[in-house]
């Protein structure tokens, strides 16, 4: 992934904000922030995006299913200082939507990430229900 725009390293570009506080258990061996407990901060991040968008119409017919995870490790993270992931969409496709997201502690941007997402109906690409569409739109990110 080329780095990322510098509008997309503006926490003021996202429309949703969710302070997560760390364990102790969330670092690594060097009492950094562990890289894949950093990943699990991330998907953290888009469940809320997607209960405060209203896009919690899963069921075993219809869902959204993560189909790419891009992260860019930017800065280290310590405990216990809480994480924050600035969460929007980025893009709306037909079928699939791309969330963009940044994580900062303190002022200090520690990563960034990019997931795109694609609608599944009976197992199958199928396009975005009218209604989530419409759900989306307030939640993207402004350049």
């Amino acid at each position: 992934m080329a780095k990322p725009e510098p509008y997309l390293l503006e926490p003021a570009s996202y429309p949703m904000l969710t302070e997560i506080g760390l364990r102790y258990s969330d670092l690594d061996v060097n009492r950094h922030l562990n890289n894949v407990k950093l990943i699990d901060l991330l998907q953290e991040g888009r469940g809320y995006l997607h209960r405060s968008s209203g896009m919690t119409e899963a069921s075993a017919r219809f869902t959204i299913v993560v189909a790419n995870l891009n992260v860019q490790f930017l800065g280290e993270g310590f405990y216990p200082e809480p994480v924050v992931c600035h969460t929007g969409f980025r893009a709306l496709g037909t079928t699939s939507q791309t969330i963009a997201q940044l994580l900062t502690q303190g002022e200090k941007a520690i990563a960034y990430a990019e997931t795109i997402m694609v609608t599944m109906l009976d197992g199958k690409t199928a396009p975005h229900p009218q209604h989530y569409r419409e759900q989306m739109e307030p939640w993207l990110i402004r350049q």
